[in-house]
């Protein structure tokens, strides 16, 4: 694929990307910035496709929600390695509806969803994956009409998956969860080895229905592309439990994803997480590592003592909600080419200015 209409520099950006992974030199560090084609007249709220997103995606109003999409790409310039792609999205929570919890909404903010708990005791449970399953059938079918309005002009996105231990706690509640890692941490073991297997058929399904191919290449919520297999790998559930526990619990499946998967970033969420750093850069298959600082806590590009510590793992960095301006202060820190940088700026001059001094310096 030679270029997208939204696009044109397709071709271009994807060289630039295999560069970047196989750690050749580039002239700069990434750069993802969208930035309305007129300043004055910015896509609004709600015409932009991550308004209403899941609450259309599930009610199958894609035909309107398409046309949101269209809205968005016709006043949005993509700058940089910046490729306009969308996924297929149900919720958060997708992949333990895909095993039978119910997704639900609260009536005050149809902005987000979660599941109800099905499990009482993990004692007995057997996970199985029903190819009838609303949730799973509907994620498909939207991803294969995805395809087919994206052809040409945008990507099909990989999916949010919040699989392994996230999966479960979804499934069983969270502070249940916590409690069964203590009373019978044995069927937390068996459960969770069962759900992992499911990983890699549902990565396949949805790989199969998005209509990826090398030529296309993937591309997730967290914005890298391969010509391969690409996905966020991640665990919040791992806030709330001790280093041992997820050295047992979680990492087996951290390393069994990025392991499936050709490339994958790792999204490190909040500062209770931060104690599993050290495991999760240990995992040789994680590309790069996006940090989350969490709600009241300093931006996540002051952290410099968390980024330098992945990069001096081998790890690249997804480095977001950053201006322009703060992007000079951070990569004068880090001094690496090794990121990737999601700028916030609505002037197409101010982010061009960035790249020719990310390439001086």
């Amino acid at each position: 694929m030679s270029s997208l209409v939204y696009q044109p520099n397709f071709a271009d950006i994807t060289k630039r990307f295999d560069a970047f992974w196989n750690n050749e030199p580039l002239d700069r560090p990434l750069v993802w910035a969208e930035v309305p084609v007129d300043p004055t007249h910015p896509v609004s709220r709600a015409d932009h496709p991550l308004t209403l997103r899941y609450f259309r995606a599930t009610r199958g109003e894609w035909t309107e929600h398409m046309a949101c999409i269209d809205r968005w790409l016709e006043n949005t310039q993509f700058l940089g390695e910046a490729i306009p792609f969308y996924s297929p999205d149900f919720g958060p929570d997708q992949f333990a509806a895909f095993f039978g919890a119910p997704l639900e909404y609260s009536e005050t903010n149809p902005e987000t969803n979660w599941v109800e708990p099905i499990l009482t005791t993990l004692e007995g449970y057997d996970p199985s994956l029903d190819d009838k399953n609303p949730v799973w059938r509907g994620v498909r079918n939207y991803a294969s009409a995805l395809a087919e309005h994206a052809k040409g002009r945008y990507l099909v996105g990989a999916c949010d998956l919040h699989s392994n231990m996230d999966a479960m706690s979804a499934l069983r509640y969270p502070s249940d969860l916590c409690m069964d890692l203590m009373d019978c941490p044995d069927e937390v073991e068996r459960v969770s080895s069962a759900m992992r297997k499911f990983y890699e058929p549902i990565y396949s399904a949805l790989y199969a229905a998005s209509g990826f191919t090398s030529q296309t290449g993937t591309i997730g919520w967290g914005p890298f592309w391969t010509p391969g297999r690409f996905a966020v790998v991640q665990c919040d559930f791992s806030c709330m439990i001790s280093g041992d526990d997820f050295k047992r619990h979680v990492l087996p499946g951290i390393r069994d994803e990025a392991t499936y998967l050709d490339r994958c970033m790792y999204h490190l969420d909040g500062p209770g997480a931060l104690r599993h750093i050290d495991d999760v850069l240990s995992v040789a298959e994680i590309d790069v590592l996006q940090w989350v600082s969490g709600a009241g806590q300093k931006p996540m590009w002051q952290w410099t003592e968390v980024l330098k510590k992945g990069l001096a793992a081998g790890k690249a960095l997804h480095i977001y909600d950053i201006t322009p301006e703060q992007v000079k202060v951070v990569h004068s820190e880090l001094k690496s080419r090794r990121c990737l940088y999601q700028v916030s700026s609505s002037n197409a001059r101010e982010v061009e200015e960035l790249l020719k001094w990310l390439k001086k310096h």
